[in-house]
């Protein structure tokens, strides 16, 4: 598994690992490949079936195979990290679960390797912050979020979403039909790997075009309801809406 700059190296060949190792690995703020080790490290199987093969990518972009190792990913030089509620890395991996419940007809949790027998989205887009700066193309995977509503089946009445994190700090909110927008995710991964703990790891929503602050960071439940919910930033002055202006959105990346 390769890493990013100014990491230690990584194990070396033969290496077994466990999910000790890999707590302690992806601790030091390393961006991990969504290889078979990790899946198995995080689910406690022994196999995950279907790793490393090849996707569809959505909007008729480049898709991205999930293999361990994979380039060095240099957005992360210039993304900075902005995070009210750091987490516990060790108790994502051991207990992490996402609930998608509320105004829905068949409640669900699905585990991390879960998630990722879904059905794939592979987008390029821009990540933009309400503090002025951006981080464009971002090789996000993830899940539209329209495939966890086929499951859970929203009953009749049902506006909006409400996005929890893990510590039960930060919340968010966004209408139904913003989360249904095509390039609304869930994402597990940036460029094949799983999100670095700083960015939201294991699962974030992202919302190109609104600020970052309504793509709510370390998602473990997503509660259907028929209204808005203010969000943590939103309760502190910021505006619901978030839209990013028209100005710095960029054709085809939003």
């Amino acid at each position: 598994m390769k890493q990013t700059k100014k990491r230690k190296q990584p194990a070396p060949a033969g290496h077994q690992w466990t999910r000790r190792s890999v707590v302690e690995w992806l601790g030091q703020g390393a961006v991990v490949a969504l290889g078979a080790e990790l899946l198995a490290a995080c689910s406690g199987a022994d196999e995950i079936v279907g790793t490393g093969r090849q996707f569809e990518p959505c909007d008729g972009g480049v898709g991205w195979a999930f293999e361990p190792g994979g380039d060095e990913l240099l957005i992360y030089q210039d993304w900075r990290e902005r995070t009210v509620d750091p987490q516990d890395l060790a108790s994502l991996l051991t207990d992490w679960t996402l609930s998608v419940d509320g105004l829905v007809a068949t409640p669900v949790d699905l585990s991390f390797a879960d998630l990722l027998q879904l059905p794939r989205r592979d987008q390029l887009t821009d990540f933009h912050c309400v503090e002025g700066w951006s981080v464009y193309d971002v090789p996000w995977n993830g899940v539209h979020l329209s495939t966890l509503l086929d499951l859970v089946e929203p009953q009749a009445g049902a506006t909006h979403l409400t996005f929890y994190s893990s510590g039960d700090v930060y919340t968010e909110s966004l209408p139904l039909e913003v989360a249904l927008e095509p390039r609304t995710l869930l994402a597990y991964g940036v460029g094949c790997h799983t999100l670095p703990l700083a960015h939201g790891f294991p699962l974030r929503s992202v919302v190109p075009r609104k600020f970052g602050y309504k793509s709510a960071k370390y998602v473990d439940r997503i509660e259907v309801t028929d209204e808005p919910v203010d969000g943590y930033w939103v309760k502190i002055g910021y505006g619901y809406d978030a839209d990013v202006p028209s100005h710095r959105l960029r054709p085809g990346k939003y």
